[in-house]
């Protein structure tokens, strides 16, 4: 809605006119309108009373008003294309519901599961190929309706109306696949993870009615007006894939939500399909008795020196989303100081990286000392780790400027320029202890300690520095609700620097040395050098002199030699677990 207003010398004796415009079709303007109208009328109201009081002569009304309605569109108000979510969901479900329930329930009602479990190939290879069956039936049936959908709005000429303002585009289609895919991919792991543990066909449909009709309240979700898609519904399952839909087909799209919808979409079906495992490997399947969902939390009966994969990673899909959800808590908390909030951030990051894989640790009797790498080190390793933590910083920094242009070296500028300010009100012992020391303790506590020595169980020490560097540097890519691409790279090679210092000492010490030392002399040059006194440091010169790459390079070498000759603890106390 909107109000014209007329100039009173336009009136009659000083009279203010005005002209209240709504759109056609949009009930709110017609409300704002209407409550406009009995304001002014009030206010006419009140002038007469006021004359009648008076008993002056000539009345003449105040203000005067006349509707206006301008052409607008009829699916202002509803909008067809608001119910193609709601389809794809229901055609997703309904592909993958029955090919699930027979390929667990049904094969173990019928007593087939046993013989095939028997073959020569794993548990989790049948499962798995369980899992793509499911997914494929899943995306047959969405594309085949998807298609029908398609044809039956070119046919009519719906497509606009039922696919949004701009129309139907190859483009689009492909987008729509794609979200298929990480949908389908995401409701069959749930669903095989329910059906594992029903016993008959009967009793899988039982378990699966619930979760068809809590798949319907997001379809409606996203026919409630007004509904914007967030950071927070960007990671509510199904949810955010359906409002994804939604703002697709309106042209409505933004790279960061669009990344925490698919990339929480994905970490969900892990946490299913790990679940699903879970099961599918236990006594109760094997022998077609009745499984439970107290199999999922059945404690090992015995301790084990290191987690394994499964449990690393478990830890690490659960991590994702609390991430995502907390992590962003402490810079919206407008009301407390930049003190407050850097300690609530110091809070938040020792709750997810530090208390929560100590909880995993805990329940699956993992020893803390040896699953975490808390064990000794030699001094040589604290050696070589303190020349490393002070030589690798120029690297980092080098590598991440050549990876920006001009124009987002600007951005990037114009987007911290008024967190610097704060910071620089901070004392810099305050900036150390939340932004280097707590940050850097508990991360390599997760990545170089849990995650690592989970990894290292069934993989070689590369494959297990290289998958904790990128799981390192992906955590570091969301900064301050904003995906910075360009940090990943930087924190994945330090991360492989972080690992390889952790499987060369056998413990987790010095790389924690490592890297309180590289975030703390960040954090120091940037408070101790003036760029107005060091041209080198000026925003027209952001690489640095090649005399600091030489110097730091020359440590780097001395420090990987003495970390190479450093003693290492045998592989058996890191990797492989004892089975009693």
């Amino acid at each position: 809605p909107g109000i014209r207003v007329v100039a009173p010398e336009n009136g009659r004796n000083g009279t203010v006119k005005f002209e209240l415009i709504t759109r056609e079709y949009s009930a709110l303007g017609r409300e704002a309108r209407q409550y406009l109208e009995e304001r002014l009328h009030a206010v006419n109201d009140a002038f007469i009373t006021d004359w009648m009081r008076q008993k002056e002569p000539n009345l003449e009304l105040p203000v005067t008003w006349s509707p206006e309605v301008v052409p607008g569109e009829a699916s202002a108000a509803f909008s067809l294309a608001t119910l193609v979510p709601l389809v794809l969901i229901l055609m997703t479900v309904t592909g993958a519901v029955y090919p699930a329930i027979d390929l667990t329930a049904g094969e173990r009602e019928r007593g087939t599961l046993e013989a095939l479990i028997a073959a020569p190939v794993s548990r989790r290879q049948v499962l798995l190929a369980k899992y793509l069956a499911v997914m494929t039936v899943a995306l047959l049936t969405a594309v085949a309706n998807l298609t029908a959908m398609t044809a039956t709005a070119f046919a009519s000429g719906l497509d606009d109306v039922l696919f949004g303002k701009s129309g139907f585009t190859p483009f689009m289609l492909l987008q729509i696949l794609s979200l298929l895919v990480v949908f389908a991919g995401f409701f069959s792991a749930v669903i095989l993870a329910l059906t594992s543990v029903a016993r008959s066909f009967k009793e899988a449909q039982a378990y699966l009615i619930p979760l068809m009709l809590m798949s319907l309240a997001p379809g409606i979700m996203a026919m409630l007006p007004g509904l914007e898609m967030t950071a927070t519904l960007a990671v509510v399952p199904l949810a955010n894939m359906v409002l994804l839909t939604r703002d697709l087909m309106d042209g409505q799209v933004d790279a960061l939500l669009i990344g925490l919808a698919v990339g929480s979409t994905i970490v969900y079906a892990g946490i299913a399909l790990a679940i699903a495992a879970s099961i599918f490997g236990t006594d109760a399947v094997l022998y077609g008795s009745a499984g439970t969902w107290s199999d999922l939390w059945h404690r090992p009966e015995f301790e084990r020196p290191t987690a394994t994969l499964s449990q690393g990673f478990l830890a690490l899909a659960g991590l994702v989303p609390a991430f995502i959800l907390l992590g962003g808590i402490p810079a919206r908390l407008e009301g407390w100081s930049l003190t407050s909030r850097l300690m609530a951030s110091a809070t938040v990051t020792m709750l997810l990286f530090v208390v929560w894989p100590l909880i995993v640790a805990t329940w699956n009797r993992v020893k803390v000392r040896s699953g975490f790498g808390l064990n000794g080190a030699s001094a040589l390793s604290f050696v070589g780790a303190m020349l490393a933590g002070v030589s690798l910083w120029p690297f980092a920094h080098q590598l991440e400027i050549w990876t920006l242009s001009a124009e987002r070296i600007k951005v990037l500028v114009e987007m911290f320029k008024e967190l610097e300010l704060e910071l620089g009100e901070i004392p810099l012992p305050m900036k150390l202890l939340s932004l280097a020391l707590v940050p850097a303790v508990c991360e390599e506590f997760f990545f170089r300690g849990f995650l690592f020595r989970a990894c290292r169980t069934q993989w070689s020490a590369t494959v297990s520095i290289l998958v904790t560097a990128a799981a390192f540097g992906a955590f570091h890519v969301l900064v301050r609700d904003a995906l910075l691409f360009e940090r990943f790279l930087p924190t994945a090679l330090m991360g492989v620097a972080l690992g390889w210092v952790a499987h060369r000492t056998g413990s987790t010490w010095p790389g924690m040395l490592l890297h309180v030392l590289h975030n703390g002399l960040l954090l120091s040059l940037g408070e101790w050098l003036d760029p107005a006194k060091h041209a080198w440091l000026t925003e027209e010169r952001q690489s640095l002199p090649p005399w600091v790459l030489a110097m730091a390079a020359v440590v780097v070498v001395v420090a990987a030699v003495i970390l190479r000759s450093s003693q290492q603890k045998p592989r058996g106390s890191q990797s492989r677990p004892v089975t009693p």
